[in-house]
């Protein structure tokens, strides 16, 4: 069945919903003075000029991609007003039930080839020991939409999330969640609309960035270890100034699904703010936004096993930082920056996470606090000539008089891990000062979006883990691995 849809996407079967482009015709008009009998002839006045017709667009698709997203000062959808019940496949299958409510059917579904250095433990199956060259990345399934225009809803879950084995549970590896974003939004006012549900603290710029309009076949080291990601909880956001000004502020049940992994616990109550802002928007620089992210978040040491933050390389999930013990509070900094103009893009973002030791040491008393920290510089250039979006929309679909779009992307990063102070670093997880541990990374990648539903992205990695005792390969050499992703969008 995925086949015959993937196929049927390629060659443009899927019916294209109705909505061509339509060029304005001027009204034909004279507004020149026609002379009075018996007064002369009028003095001469400047005749209105007709209006120029609006010029072509190029070819490029009216129709708005699966992942796209809406223009929230749009306005409504005209076809809102019908009544009744109706089916329609503008940007995904929705269905529409008058102005009751709307509901639209998403899916996501990515497939790997991967490859690394030789007998790479991360890329082998955990029971049987056979290599997973091919990986059924992700497969999720949802529905989003509204009710009365301004009740906001989704839905999405993972369908085939691995299962734990007897000798998992029986070492308290927990199951992770197969729900991911499940909330209802209330956007009645635009300045200060409520979330409520699961779905992600507003941290991160390449962590809050859509699963399916990422540059790279994965999130940088930061995005995917220090930024907290999906958690259960209450969010107020807003914005002003026509978009120039955007906040996120909530409080959460915990502190997001990167802190926690199959034998950690992560921390407990989290608040979180972040603001973005377009500051040269007025001097002609709309595409530049600037952005900073902030959480606190509470620590327990009620855990048997060490509850900080760990560090694994990019896809072969070596770890290169073991977690430590800590207690008191976890605070998160972040600041970013993203620029699109035309073709091409640049992104950069740091973070800095400091949690504290309290009564950790060897004889209860208190340590130096544990860092962590990271930083990436990336840019894209689509070579095709589109000009760049999140999702990317190609001019001319592949097979229907074009060849898709091409970009071609680069990302320089590094993620270490040490404490607070001076002093000789050990390894140990109540070790005063902990030694410094990190692993830097350069990604290659092209990107070729086919048309709206298919994009195939090849990435080449290099990484070399800074500790040589930790590193997967001998003596700390750098390594190469690559991945081949076809993603597929409903």
């Amino acid at each position: 069945m995925l086949i015959e849809i993937l196929a049927a996407a390629l060659i443009g079967s899927l019916p294209a919903p109705p909505g061509a482009e339509r060029i304005e015709r001027p009204i034909a008009r004279s507004d020149a003075a026609a002379p009075v009998a018996g007064q002369g002839t009028a003095p001469p006045t400047l005749a209105k000029q007709p209006k120029k017709p609006k010029q072509p667009k190029p070819p490029q698709s009216a129709v708005p991609a699966p992942g796209e997203v809406g223009d929230p000062d749009a306005p409504a959808d005209p076809v809102d007003a019908e009544k009744g019940f109706r089916f329609t496949w503008k940007q995904h299958p929705s269905f529409r039930f008058g102005r009751i409510a709307r509901v639209d059917v998403e899916a996501k579904l990515q497939e790997d080839v991967r490859a690394s250095y030789p007998d790479a433990a991360g890329l082998k199956d955990p029971v049987t020991g056979q290599d997973q060259t091919f990986d059924f990345h992700r497969n999720r399934i949802g529905i989003r939409g509204n009710l009365f225009k301004h009740i906001e809803f989704e839905i999405e879950r993972e369908l085939t999330e691995k299962e734990l084995t007897d000798k998992d549970v029986l070492a308290g590896v927990r199951p992770q969640s197969q729900w991911k974003d499940v909330y209802v939004n209330l956007s009645r006012i635009d300045n200060a609309q409520i979330q409520v549900g699961k779905f992600k603290i507003p941290f991160g710029l390449d962590q809050l960035t859509g699963v399916t309009h990422n540059d790279f076949v994965y999130r940088s080291l930061g995005a995917s270890y220090l930024a907290p990601s999906r958690d259960v909880g209450v969010m107020v956001h807003g914005r002003f100034f026509k978009r120039g000004l955007s906040y996120w502020t909530g409080a959460f049940r915990h502190d997001g699904d990167n802190a926690r992994s199959k034998k950690i616990q992560g921390g407990d109550e989290t608040f979180a703010a972040r603001l973005a802002a377009t500051p040269l928007r007025r001097a002609g620089v709309p595409g530049l936004e600037v952005g900073g992210a902030v959480t606190v978040s509470a620590l327990s040491d009620e855990p048997f096993l060490p509850n900080g933050l760990r560090g694994r390389t990019v896809m072969t999930q070596d770890t290169f930082y073991n977690p430590v013990y800590v207690k008191g509070r976890r605070q998160r900094w972040e600041a970013d920056a993203d620029l699109s103009r035309g073709p091409v893009s640049a992104r950069a973002e740091y973070t800095r996470v400091l949690d504290q030791r309290l009564r950790q040491g060897i004889g209860s008393e208190d340590l130096p606090g544990a860092v962590a920290q990271s930083w990436y510089v990336s840019g894209t250039w689509i070579v095709t000539g589109e000009k760049k979006m999140r999702p990317v929309e190609p001019s001319a679909d592949l097979l229907r008089g074009g060849i898709g779009a091409v970009e071609v992307a680069a990302r320089y990063e590094r993620l270490w891990f040490g404490s607070l102070g001076e002093g000789a670093g050990a390894r140990s997880p109540r070790a005063e000062h902990v030694l410094l541990s990190g692993d830097r990374v350069l990604t290659l990648g092209v990107n070729w979006t086919l048309n709206r539903f298919i994009k195939l992205q090849g990435n080449v990695i290099r990484e070399r883990v800074e500790d040589p005792e930790r590193s997967p390969v001998p003596n700390g050499a750098a390594f190469w691995s690559r991945v081949l992703r076809l993603q597929f969008v409903l």
